[in-house]
């Protein structure tokens, strides 16, 4: 298949945005592309919504269906029969402009070393609110590559390790295709949050990276039921992929400055699944991550600290707290706070963390939505009174 790109689409009970995934690839100006719809078992009309545009456009699709195998699995299946020179990965609820394909085919006709991987910055589209935003990587993707896209810059970790801090999300990056295969990657299967190990594999083992900023690719939030939905059973897969984590640090021989950026991420994790996992799962949760957090390495710690933490304050009570006996004072939303504090080494929290969340909260989720939550958790302070007692929490 004589094709620059092919953008797999993993699909899954998503009739109701489908057609505007599949409208935004018909209707691209460059036609030097393929597209391999993945049915991940769909149990609405997601099959019948597919077929429409396969009968349509036969040379743009290939149509493959499925037992569901999880996000991860579907785009294995895509990546088997790919032959294109590089690949992309669309999620089946989001979309992309209409000149997304011929700005990739502008940047690759003008570098001089074809890289391994092209980084891409997504557009935010609050399903509720209707507005856009720029997407929290921007400030990193232009420290490191710079905002003028007719300079293109090419790097890779060893030269700035900070691109570990992107979001691990497949969808935000094109690859090489040869690359995949001869590091013969998959994803992993039947779990959420799969894009996880291989955001750092991946990165660890590209020789070249560049950014094409300006995309057009357009990552759709607070529809319901996407992947991050959800404060139940799901939110124990992040044990096994914290573990996968860790093998890849272990197995590809990651400096330490390497693997506190994977610290960043577990912490940053730790905080988002702790303040949202329900009671019913919360103890398992932290049961996972007291094992995982007992197994850092104090230098790890210490230079995620001092060289990467926004708010090593917190982040050192966190630490702490799920490496000691009383782990498990964490489930509570009143006292978690009361935990963290014990264990940081100053009594009180930095406030900057604090709006530091709620920009980020804001960022992630729309105005409307965090609102909301602001709401619920002054509900749950004023439900639960308490005071500490001679280091004891005692409700009223």
């Amino acid at each position: 298949m004589d094709k620059m790109l092919t953008i797999i689409v993993p699909a899954y009970n998503v009739e109701k945005y489908i057609d505007c995934c599949l409208d935004s690839l018909v209707n691209q100006t460059d036609k030097s592309f393929h597209v391999i719809i993945v049915n991940d078992g769909s149990t609405d009309r997601t099959e019948e919504f597919c077929k429409n545009y396969i009968e349509q456009y036969p040379e743009l699709f290939t149509y493959v269906h499925q037992n569901n195998k999880g996000l991860g699995g579907a785009r294995n299946t895509g990546l088997k029969v790919v032959e294109s020179q590089y690949v992309a990965f669309l999620d089946s609820d989001d979309y992309l402009d209409i000149y997304y394909v011929e700005k990739v085919k502008k940047i690759l006709q003008k570098v001089e070393e074809l890289p391994d991987i092209i980084f891409t910055l997504p557009i935010q589209y609050d399903s509720v609110t209707k507005f856009y935003y720029d997407w929290k990587d921007k400030p990193i993707l232009e420290k490191v590559f710079g905002r003028d896209e007719n300079r293109i810059i090419q790097t890779n970790v060893r030269k700035n390790p900070e691109l570990y801090s992107l979001e691990p999300n497949a969808c935000r990056k094109i690859y090489k295709t040869n690359f995949l295969k001869n590091k013969q990657f998959s994803f992993p299967e039947h779990l959420k949050w799969e894009d996880v190990p291989g955001h750092f594999y991946l990165l660890h083992e590209a020789n070249t990276c560049i950014a094409l900023q300006n995309t057009g690719f357009y990552y759709r939030t607070n529809q319901g039921g996407n992947i991050c939905s959800g404060s139940g059973e799901t939110r124990l897969d992040i044990i096994p992929i914290f573990n996968q984590l860790k093998d890849v640090c272990e197995n590809c021989y990651f400096t330490s400055i390497e693997k506190s950026y994977a610290l960043k991420l577990v912490i940053d994790f730790t905080n988002w699944f702790i303040e949202e996992t329900n009671q019913d799962c919360i103890v398992k949760l932290l049961d996972g991550l007291h094992e995982i957090y007992q197994s850092i390495d104090e230098e790890i710690i210490s230079l995620f600290l001092h060289n990467i933490s926004s708010n090593p304050k917190r982040d050192i009570g966190l630490i702490e707290a799920l490496k000691s006996d009383e782990y498990l004072l964490l489930s509570d939303y009143i006292s978690r706070e009361y935990v963290i504090q014990k264990y940081s080494p100053v009594e009180t929290i930095v406030q900057k963390g604090r709006i530091r969340r709620a920009m980020e909260c804001v960022a992630d989720h729309g105005v409307t939505y965090s609102i909301i939550l602001i709401f619920r958790k002054i509900k749950k302070r004023l439900l639960k009174q308490y005071k500490v007692v001679n280091g004891e929490i005692i409700y009223d």
